[in-house]
């Protein structure tokens, strides 16, 4: 079995003998994991086929609390996840023209290519995580972010646009290097809907983020999307501008036969167990079922990357993950 070709097939809506995979983990349930089944690594134990060249840098202030590279200072709340909430603003509707974007850490970018490169055996990608509007609100605060939109056009527009010229510049320094994809994060929906709306989307996100896809796509990578909650309204507009692979997939939100019918022949999904009302609550056999019956309805003719919807949290048991891996080994296509 070859990991990365495997992938690479989903992508082009290929079908493999098996669906591919993916666990992405919080830090505390990988301790737990650990602990429970005296493993090195957790990922290489789940057998995931995809593995994260990073560029993330944090000075902790406390045991609790880190400042980024961007001077964003995040708290971290007591469910065991590992970004918390921001708790400063750098950046008002006044100060977008004078905030100075950090140097690129020039030694922290190259261990992060480093790792992607020596690896030939997993699906490799490059983390963008707060590729854009996610990077506004860190900088801004959510409430001052959305009611710029309204409220300061021009100031909005150019923090978007100042986010987006340092990411192209990021980008030129990594596309030459050896790697799959690019993965943005970069979250747009709530439990309905699109948190500031398509138009508004379409308006200050959609062209800097065609920008950054055109110049990925020029390198002859793949380009993933994370956004949570619910963004069906802009598949059309993701597909235009180059989308290959949408993650999450929440199932409490999306009809998972409707969007593969609809949106399957161009678009790949990634997710789809969901994190949020189903992977805490459930029994091994009950996710063991649900993840097969998934698998068949997104997994046929590729276009699939089974996942749970988010890192894993420690309130999730870890048989309920190991039941995900027995049952995507169980679904055979070939």
């Amino acid at each position: 079995m070859s990991y990365r070709q495997d992938v690479i097939d989903a992508l082009n809506h290929k079908q493999t003998e098996l669906t591919p995979w993916a666990f992405e983990l919080t830090s505390e349930f990988s301790e737990l994991y650990r602990k429970k089944y005296s493993c090195q690594s957790v990922e290489d134990d789940l057998r995931s086929h995809i593995m994260f060249g990073k560029y993330k840098k944090m000075e902790w202030l406390n045991e609790s609390k880190y400042r980024d590279i961007f001077g964003v200072e995040w708290q971290l709340g007591d469910d065991g996840g590992d970004i918390g909430i921001p708790v400063n603003k750098p950046v008002t509707a006044e100060s977008v023209e004078e905030y100075i974007f950090p140097d690129i850490d020039e030694v922290l970018l190259q261990k992060g290519l480093y790792s992607m490169e020596q690896d030939t055996e997993h699906f490799r990608m490059f983390r963008f995580t707060y590729a854009l509007y996610e990077r506004a609100w860190a900088l801004m605060g959510m409430e001052d972010m959305l009611l710029n939109m309204a409220l300061n056009v021009s100031a909005t527009m150019k923090l978007f646009e100042r986010i987006a010229e340092y990411n192209m510049t990021l980008l030129d320094r990594i596309l030459t290097s050896d790697f799959d994809g690019v993965y943005f994060g970069d979250d747009y929906g709530q439990q309905k809907g699109l948190i500031m709306g398509p138009d508004c989307w379409r308006k200050f996100i959609k062209p800097f983020l065609k920008e950054m896809f055109a110049k990925v796509k020029a390198s002859g990578k793949y380009i993933l999307l994370h956004s949570c909650g619910d963004i069906e309204d802009i598949f059309p507009d993701l597909i235009e501008i180059g989308l290959d692979a949408y993650n999450t997939v929440q199932p409490e939100i999306y009809d998972l036969k409707k969007i593969k019918r609809e949106y399957g022949k161009d678009l790949a999904f990634w997710g789809a167990i969901s994190t949020q009302q189903f992977l805490t609550e459930r029994t091994a056999q009950e996710v063991f079922d649900k993840s097969v019956e998934t698998i068949k309805v997104l997994g046929q003719d590729g276009g699939y990357i089974f996942s749970p919807t988010h890192a894993v949290t420690p309130d999730i048991p870890i048989e309920n993950i190991r039941a995900m891996l027995e049952a995507v080994n169980s679904v055979q296509w070939k």
